[in-house]
This record gives C-alpha cells, structure tokens and sequence, in this order.
C-alpha cells in the first residue's frame, strides 16, 4: 500500500487515464453516479467527489494482481467498486485544475495496450470535511486490480450525507433508471 497527499479542487479529485480525452461533464456523458465518484461513459475517468473543497487529502492506493478480500464496511462511509480502462502508460491520480497528476503507485511498468480493471473506492470522513475544511480527517482508499470488464458497478456501502446530497442533485438533474441500491444503504434512508 503506499499513502499519497492527492491535490483536491472544487470537492473532487480524478483518476484518470493517461490517453484520456478531454470529460464531458454533461450528465449524459456519465455511466455512474454513486455521490462517491462518477465514471465517464468510456470508463477512463473516474471523478472522486471529497468533502474537502480545495487543498490535499490522504489517499491510500493498492495495485493488486488479483481481487482483494470483500471490503470492510464498518470502517468507512462509502464503498463503491466499478471497471476501468486504462492504457499501457497507466492511470494517473490528481487534480486536473492544478495540473497536478502523477501516475497511480504500483501500477505495474509492463501493461501493454488496453486492459480492463476493477477499482473499489472507500470513502471515510467526508461529511466532517464538508462542514469545516480545516478538517483533515477525510481519508479514502483505492484498490486496483485487472479483471474482465463488467457492467455492473457494485455499490458495497452509501452512507454519509455528502453523497446523499450529490445523488439526490443526479436524481433532481435528469431522469434515470433505477439502479439496485444494497440493503446497508436502505437502512441509513
């Protein structure tokens, strides 16, 4: 696992492939919003949604060769894991506004061409960011691991009220359908 201080700007951060055109960030443009991150619709960019506005926030990563155990959702707010492409050169982590990205620790120097990943983010500590930012204990955890494509985004854990809010703003923008939303997330409603 390394630990990184990743730039944040406007209450988010990005993953983001090195080949990656400039987002749309229309509504449409998206094939997720989970108030935790939305996903561009080629599945390159991932925008990261922080309860910190501006300045860093603690962001542990692992590049695993194979898929970890299921995640431990007691110790954080949100969970959310979706598929990813990324080229050869690799995905890079940070804020596209301050220009400050660098290329995902750990990901290995001998992926070549396109290859699908499963990327599960956790999110703890936003909601004490968002009420007041000189609040650092906002800390998210990103874990990255090659497998086969899959549609479906699996959302482990939805509870804290900064994604609250960021889904109900999806839901009030344009019409969607429905996605499954686990039982933990019923029970916080």
């Amino acid at each position: 696992m390394v630990r990184l201080q990743v730039d944040v700007t406007h209450h988010q951060y990005v993953i983001t492939d090195t080949d990656a055109e400039e987002p749309d960030d229309s509504d449409h443009a998206f094939r997720t919003g989970t108030g935790l991150l939305r996903v561009n619709a080629e599945g390159n960019q991932a925008n990261v949604r922080t309860g910190t506005p501006w300045g860093s926030i603690t962001v542990d990563v692992d590049v695993l060769g194979t898929p970890p155990p299921p995640p431990e959702a007691g110790k954080w707010d949100e969970i959310v894991e979706v598929s990813m492409r990324f080229t050869g050169d690799g995905p890079m982590i940070g804020s596209p506004i301050t220009g400050n990205l660098d290329i995902l620790p750990g990901y290995p120097a001998t992926a070549t061409g396109t290859q699908w990943w499963r990327v599960r983010f956790h999110a703890r500590g936003r909601d004490a960011a968002a009420a007041d930012p000189a609040d650092v204990s906002e800390e998210h955890h990103i874990q990255v691991w090659p497998a086969d494509h899959a549609a479906d985004e699996i959302r482990h854990k939805l509870t804290d009220r900064t994604g609250t809010r960021s889904r109900s703003r999806s839901r009030s923008r344009s019409p969607r359908e429905a996605l499954p939303i686990p039982e933990v997330y019923e029970a916080y409603r």
